[in-house]
Parts: structure tokens; C-alpha cells; sequence
């Protein structure tokens, strides 16, 4: 039998399916990976969990557009959005307050009141370093400038920096009781040697992998993969060409040259930094 190639499971697409399915497995994993991240003491452990949008095969992979996030509505807590980000697009930060926010005011309906809204968590897995802070994990909240009160605790924003955990694993430095580490070792992993001991090491992490074995030997999937894979890589390039032109006549040249492949505009405008209305302007002097 020939070895398996597995799939990262870093990968946005490959992630949302393993923990933003809409399937018991995948819910159970959800629902470990968000009490060992929020870290619920023992005994108040979350119960619950729904998928508020559930992965699906009709999600396009080759849109640079895609937000394979995952949207979560815990019981008795609240809601709760996960997210991987492979690339510094260098708005992380401002991305995450968005979403949180996002998330906040989708909870009200016409006529519903205040008293509904509940607590919000963005949790973002982040292949890239953009703290200055050693630790790999930041939590922040609001609170009172010069007291120190926080506020009522109504939105958190949570960050993990995996080559930070990577580097601290290879240093020995993770502390044998840091319950996001089995989450962290499972994404962050490379060596294929090491899929069947991790299964060994936990219930959850066996279930994780066999999920992770099953997609790896799914043709369509790792098409579907690889699509992926490729579109990410036609950001980071986009990205790559616009830094490199800098000025903004150089802007306008790679807003032209998507424009002419067709891109999304919003897109344009985030990958170039260009107003939106200028992109949208300029998209109709060239049609």
C-alpha cells in the first residue's frame, strides 16, 4: 500500500471542513477546540454547539474572495467566529474587530431589542507573526482607560501566532498543562510520520486525524485542495507586485491588470490599498 499524502490541515479549506462541517464529528471537534482555546474550566465545559455556516461542496475554493471562517453559536455563551489566515495581508487587527462586530449586529432582527444580544469571540489562527509580543496567544478586551475596568465582557478578540508556537514547541518552552498545544501541534504539523502517534494521544486528535486521513484519500477533495492552494498563492503575489510597484502609478497598473482578468473589485481595492470608488472608476475607463 503506497503512504499517504496528507493534506495540511492549516489550510483554510481543509480546516473549515474538519471543524465547520455540518456533521456530529465535526461538531464535537468544534466544540473541544473552542473550550481548550476559550479555556472553560473543568465542570462548566460548553455543551453545544450549531454551525451557523456550515461547510459545503458548493463553496467556491478558486475565489480569492472565499471566507472559509467558521460561525458558531455556543449555548449559554454566546457566538463565536474562527478563522485561519495563511497570509499577512497586514490587517488582521482591523479584520477581526470587523467580523466581531459583524457578528454582534446580525444577532438583532427588525424589532428585536438590545437585551438579546449576546457575547461575541473571534478566534484567529494565524500562520504568520504580527504582534510584538513573545507569547504566541493574545486575548484583548475592551476597558476603562485610566482605571483599568474592563468592560462588560461583551467582545474578545483572540489571537494565536503559530510560528511563534512552533518556535517555542522546538524550544521545549510550552507548558505541559497549555490545552490549545494538542490543537496547535495537529495544525501546525508537517511530518507525515507523526499523523498515527498523534492519534494515539487523544479521542479528539483521533478523530481529527481520521477525518484528516479520509480527505487526504479523497481525489476531489485534494482537488479541491489544490485549488485552494492556488488561489492563496495568487493573493500572496498580487500582494508581492504591488508592494514591489509602491508608488501609485504603479497601484493603478496592478488594478488595471486585475481589472482585465476579471477580479472582484473589492478585491482590487484590498490587495492594491485604492479606494474602492477609484478602482470602480477606473474599471469603467477601461469597459
Amino acid at each position: 500500500m503506497e503512504p499517504i499524502t496528507w493534506l495540511k490541515p492549516k489550510n483554510d479549506f481543509i480546516f473549515k471542513l474538519i471543524f465547520g462541517s455540518d456533521r456530529k464529528k465535526s461538531k464535537a471537534l468544534l466544540l473541544s477546540l473552542l473550550n481548550d482555546f476559550l479555556q472553560v474550566p473543568d465542570g462548566k465545559s460548553f455543551g453545544a454547539v450549531e454551525i451557523v455556516n456550515p461547510f459545503t461542496d458548493k463553496q467556491n475554493v478558486n475565489d480569492k474572495l472565499s471566507v472559509f471562517d467558521i460561525k458558531a453559536k455556543i449555548s449559554g455563551y454566546g457566538y463565536a467566529n474562527v478563522e485561519i489566515q495563511l497570509t499577512n495581508q497586514k490587517n488582521i487587527h482591523k479584520r477581526s474587530l470587523y467580523y466581531g462586530a459583524k457578528l454582534y449586529e446580525e444577532q438583532l432582527g427588525k424589532g428585536d431589542d438590545y437585551y438579546q444580544l449576546t457575547k461575541v469571540t473571534t478566534i484567529n489562527l494565524l500562520d504568520f507573526e504580527f504582534f510584538t509580543s513573545d507569547a504566541y496567544y493574545n486575548c484583548y478586551r475592551l476597558m476603562e482607560e485610566k482605571t483599568g475596568e474592563p468592560f462588560p465582557d461583551l467582545m474578545q478578540l483572540h489571537f494565536i501566532e503559530m510560528p511563534k508556537f512552533v518556535r517555542q514547541q522546538q524550544e521545549r518552552s510550552i507548558p505541559k498543562n497549555d490545552r490549545m498545544a494538542k490543537w496547535l501541534h495537529f495544525l501546525t504539523n508537517e511530518d507525515d510520520m507523526r499523523w498515527a502517534k498523534m492519534a494515539k494521544q487523544d479521542p479528539m486528535l483521533e478523530m481529527a486525524v481520521d477525518i484528516l486521513k479520509q480527505a487526504s484519500l479523497d481525489p476531489e477533495t485534494r482537488m479541491q485542495y489544490e485549488a485552494r492552494e492556488k488561489a492563496l498563492k495568487d493573493i500572496a503575489s498580487i500582494r508581492g507586485d504591488s508592494k514591489r510597484e509602491g508608488k501609485y502609478e504603479g497601484k493603478l497598473e496592478i488594478a488595471k491588470k486585475m481589472i482585465k482578468k476579471g477580479m472582484a473589485l473589492e478585491l482590487i481595492a484590498e490587495m492594491t490599498e485604492l479606494p474602492l470608488e477609484e478602482v470602480e472608476t477606473l474599471k469603467n475607463k477601461l469597459t
